[in-house]
């Protein structure tokens, strides 16, 4: 059996708050508005039914959560001191230095609709890596990779991102969406200490671990600004939860 490379990366303790994308904040104050008022008139419309649902909601809630985590627990591989250990070295390391300690834990599971996420069951925390990602990283000489997109995903654990309120409110108000990622993106670069772990961590889900050797970074970071200034980007970017992949590569090229 062939070694896992090492992924983790020791370093200073990092404050997540401090890496929060000038904005959120009025954007957050906006989206839990918009809710509130949205969640009121909708009683008032329906009667009360709406009401009823939300005190009932709990329980349907819970169900549901025991039985999502069921499902990754049952097909899933748990990551483990026992079970690619470099990789829970690396969970390990990045919660002590974001001074997370909220229980996380890591599943390695088959999916072509995501490359990692940070979801939450009840109390439960849970970031899932897909077998491609890791995959990816080894075959592409690339392991660290595998440590921005791990920091990327404890950042929005560490900020709360992936809570049931908040994370209803970041799939309705989209650039909320898009600054949560923006946060988590400054948090996992400042985690890993290096531009060219996180650029090609963002590069790999990009175009992909069989063509990231071979790709020009200097012409993708030309076209990232070409992006970055283009209008119609913008408009396009307006109605997706995550911003393009190309300005994140760009907020990372144009990192200090």
């Amino acid at each position: 059996m062939n070694p896992f490379p090492q992924v983790s990366i020791p370093g200073n303790k990092v404050d997540p708050k401090r890496c929060v994308q000038p904005g959120t904040g009025a954007a957050l104050f906006w989206a839990f508005f918009i809710a509130i008022a949205g969640t009121l008139l909708g009683i008032v419309v329906s009667y009360g039914i709406l009401l009823l649902a939300f005190i009932f909601y709990p329980l349907v809630a819970f169900y549901l959560h025991k039985k999502a985590a069921a499902l990754i627990h049952g097909s899933g591989v748990r990551v483990s001191a026992a079970q690619f250990p470099e990789i829970h070295r690396c969970v390990e390391i990045f919660k002590e230095r974001l001074g997370v300690t909220k229980e996380v834990e890591t599943y390695i599971v088959e999916c072509n609709t995501l490359n990692a996420a940070a979801v939450k069951y009840g109390k439960k925390n849970v970031i899932l890596l897909t077998d491609d990602l890791i995959h990816g990283s080894l075959n592409s000489g690339n392991p660290q990779a595998v440590a921005f997109v791990l920091a990327h995903e404890l950042a929005h654990i560490a900020l709360n991102h992936n809570s049931l309120f908040r994370s209803w409110m970041a799939r309705h108000m989209k650039k909320l969406g898009r600054l949560d990622e923006y946060s988590a993106d400054a948090v996992a670069l400042t985690l890993v200490g290096n531009k060219t772990i996180a650029f090609n961590g963002l590069l790999m889900l990009t175009v992909g671990h069989a063509l990231l050797p071979f790709v020009n970074p200097e012409s993708i970071v030309q076209q990232a600004q070409e992006v970055a200034q283009n209008k119609y980007s913008k408009q396009a970017e307006r109605d997706l939860t995550h911003p393009l992949l190309l300005n994140r590569l760009q907020r990372i090229a144009q990192a200090a």
